[in-house]
Order: structure tokens, then sequence, then C-alpha cells
């Protein structure tokens, strides 16, 4: 595991139950396996890129894990793993922070670059939502939450958790580059809770991440 050693962990993140939305979502990107709703899932992104293969590659050996594929940009790398347990996927979080010579401490905490609330859209704003979706559709007089996040993978948790708490339609998540975006359409009411719910699980998570460089612990 000598190629891993020396990457720098931006994320790593536990999703304990993929919601279904979110479930079908990752189902339309998957390269390899696909998740199921209920799945425990495991998300891990690094730089460099490359450092992806040799780490899903000491967890797919040590574990039964599967993967919907790995994604690999100029200065990211992030992988997906799951399983139908989450002991499974703890394991192979393990094995990874092991292959690192790192703890669940050393992830980077998310940072909001921006949040945004658009109430009851028009029709030709709805249809610019509709060409970069890849979950629901928007439609006129929906209210939009807009977020931005920094590392990009943690919009998957957020995602997730979002789905969890909020009756409300995922348009878009996307977590590789720079900035992780996150689109959810609804009621006014719905798109202020999914905002709430968002910027609580980022303060949440940055409370056991490393903040200025000091590691608080835990998952």
């Amino acid at each position: 595991m000598a190629a891993a050693v020396g990457a720098r962990l931006r994320v790593i993140a536990h999703v304990d139950r993929m919601g279904p939305q979110y479930a079908a979502y990752w189902g339309l990107m998957a390269q390899g396996s696909l998740p199921r709703a209920g799945d425990s899932q495991l998300l891990v992104e690094v730089s460099p890129s490359n450092a992806v293969f040799p780490l899903t590659d000491v967890a797919m050996k040590r574990t039964s894990v599967r993967s919907a594929g790995t994604l690999v940009e100029r200065d990211f790398g992030l992988m997906e793993l799951h399983a139908d347990t989450a002991d499974a996927v703890l394991e192979a979080a393990d094995a990874i922070l092991e292959a690192l010579a790192m703890g669940w401490a050393d992830r980077m905490a998310p940072t909001v670059i921006s949040s945004q609330l658009l109430p009851n859209i028009t029709p030709d704003h709805s249809q610019l939502f509709n060409k970069v979706r890849r979950g629901a559709w928007t439609l006129p007089g929906d209210t939009l939450y807009v977020l931005e996040v920094s590392p990009a993978a943690w919009v998957y948790l957020i995602a997730n958790e979002v789905e969890k708490g909020v009756d409300i339609e995922l348009v878009r998540a996307a977590g590789t580059g720079l900035y992780g975006r996150l689109i959810v359409a609804g009621t006014e009411s719905a798109a202020q809770t999914a905002e709430s719910t968002a910027l609580a699980v980022i303060e949440s998570v940055g409370q056991r991440a490393v903040i200025a460089g000091d590691p608080a612990g835990g998952r």
C-alpha cells in the first residue's frame, strides 16, 4: 500500500441507510454494482486522484463491499463502496484508514460555499434546471434549495440526510471536483427544512473532523 501513503484524505463519510431517491440516483450514475435502497455506503475522496485505485483494492480484498464505481478527475478521486450491512462498510473504512495511516478525524470538515433558496421558480427557470438534472424534474412554482459545499463528496451524505428528513425531490447531487452541489425541489416549507437539515449535517460533521488542524475525532 505504499501508493496510498502520503495521500490526502479529504472526505470519508458513512451513509448508514441509502434512501430510495438517493439509491436510485447512484444507480443512474453507477459504472459498477448497483446500490439499493437500505444499503450502507462509504464515500472516500482523496488526492492525488489515482490513490483511489489502491485504496479500493485493499477494501475489496479485506471485505465484502461492492462498488458503484470510482470517479477520477484531475485533482481528486472519489470511491463509492456499499454493502447490505453497515459492518462490512465500516470494516472497509477501517482498512482504508489503516492503509492511509489515518483516522476518521483526519478528514476535512465541510465548508458551505453558498446556500440559496429560490422560491416559486418560473417556467423558463424550471426548464434551465431540468437541463442539468440527474434525478427529479423541477416544475414551475417549485421552491428550490441549492447548496454548494467543499470538499465536494460531502454533498452525497447531505443529500441522503435531506431525503430522510424532508419530503422533497432530489434533482441533482454532484460530488466531484472542487465543490459539491445539491439541488432539491418542493414546497417552500420543504425547501426551508432542507436548508436547515443540510446546515445541521454540516455543523455536526464539522465538529468531528479536522478544524483548523485540530482533530476532534469520531465518525
